[in-house]
């Protein structure tokens, strides 16, 4: 009976593999977005409104250290098995300081909604909704975009084709070693803001934004292409988001030009570390 179990067993995990790796050391370039704080002015009701953008950005830093991450290990009875260790990361905040976007603007009463596409170099799409009145607006937005992101990495990996309960069955193929990695990824990113604004004057209002950012979305495996066994290969630790919170002006140069000046700290923190970033935006705009 135990034999027949067996051969069964063996026909169901047939052609099954494990791609295990952990990333003992590596730098993982993020794209930080632009702050979305709104129109910063007081729309009339029943009206669709464009505004171009051009944003310039400069900021403090650029390698932020991620200390405490750990990977999960992979453990397989009287076999080879990757133990729980730690991952020595870090974020490279890629220098791209200009930026376009496109915003849309439709308000009816007091409501205002719209949308955002933005390029950071990559581009982006915002949507947003809220209140806007002649003393002030606030809303919330939400932020999809897409990035080609550059990552270098090396740590441990460990390949097994096939499996069993035990190590008396179909064990073809296991193969461990170590790996050193350069890609280039096509990733995903995600943000969330609420935003508000008071308008002291009919041309100058003060700015406010807090958001949630996550970079390298859905990211659980990566390349491995330097090894006797290539291809993907899960990993187990989860990429740190950022917290921003905005602050700034906009004042009316001429009709329809805004003049946009604010300060960002952006907060990543890891089990170990806390990061502070701040960067200084300036936007001028074209609104009609």
């Amino acid at each position: 009976m135990r034999i027949a179990f067996l051969i069964i067993l063996g026909f169901l995990l047939y052609g099954c593999s494990v791609h295990k790796a952990n990333i003992t050391k590596g730098t993982f370039d993020v794209d930080v977005p632009e702050p979305f704080w709104g129109t910063g002015v007081w729309v009339m009701p029943n009206t669709v409104y464009f505004r171009g953008n051009i944003a310039y950005t400069v900021g403090d830093k650029e390698i932020v250290p991620l200390d405490g991450l750990t990977n999960e290990g992979y453990r397989r009875p009287r076999g080879e098995s990757l133990p729980d260790e730690d991952a020595n990361i870090e974020y490279r905040l890629k220098d791209s300081p200009f930026s376009g976007s496109l915003d849309v603007f439709v308000k009816r009463w007091v409501f205002l909604g719209g949308g955002r596409v933005e390029v950071d170099p990559y581009p982006s799409v915002t949507l947003f909704a809220g209140l806007n009145s002649l003393v002030g607006e606030f809303g919330v937005g939400t932020r999809l975009g897409y990035s080609k992101d550059k990552a270098t990495y090396s740590g441990k990996y460990l390949y097994v084709e096939n499996g069993s309960l035990d190590d008396d069955v179909l064990f073809n193929t296991v193969v461990k070693g170590k790996f050193e990695e350069t890609h280039s990824y096509s990733n995903a990113n995600f943000g969330l803001y609420a935003y508000s604004s008071l308008f002291v004057t009919e041309h100058f209002s003060l700015n406010f934004s807090t958001g949630y950012y996550q970079p390298w979305l859905f990211r659980s495996s990566l390349q491995l292409d330097n090894i006797e066994v290539p291809g993907d290969y899960d990993i187990t630790i989860d990429f740190p988001y950022f917290l921003s919170q905005y602050a700034g002006a906009t004042i009316s140069l001429f009709d329809h030009v805004l003049l946009s000046v604010g300060e960002t700290y952006y907060y990543t923190r890891s089990p170990a570390s806390a990061n502070n970033i701040w960067q200084t935006h300036f936007s001028l705009s074209y609104m009609y």
